[in-house]
């Protein structure tokens, strides 16, 4: 019996040497030093073309978020007293105020932010 395992644990693999040996490299000669050859795990990311420039309308929306609803979110929490907070346009402001409709059904101190326009 002791035999039998003995034989089936040197039988198994290594799986930290099998997983090294599908890391390494095939080869290095000094005309292929190409990124997918000496980095195989980097390959894929390196086909992948760029993502195209975000909208921005939707950069802005994000940036008045975070710069505004943000604090105003942590000042009705602290004090349980309605915010205000101003937004640029009619456009902007539906869009803040269906995220935070959105956002309320899980903090209920969103529902304390309010947003008028200037």
């Amino acid at each position: 019996m002791a035999a039998e395992r003995g034989a089936a644990a040197r039988a198994q693999p290594n799986v930290f040497t099998a997983t090294l040996a599908r890391l390494k490299p095939a080869g290095r000669s000094a005309n292929k030093r190409h990124a997918s050859k000496k980095f195989p795990l980097f390959a894929r990311f390196a086909a992948r073309e760029r993502a195209k420039a975000p909208d921005p309308a939707s950069v802005a929306v994000a940036v008045f978020a975070i710069d505004q609803v943000g604090p105003a979110a942590v000042r009705a929490c602290a004090s349980g007293v309605e915010v205000r907070i101003a937004a640029g346009d009619e456009a902007t402001a539906a869009v803040i105020r269906a995220a935070l409709a959105e956002t309320s059904r899980r903090r209920p101190t969103d529902r304390l932010i309010r947003v008028v326009i200037e």
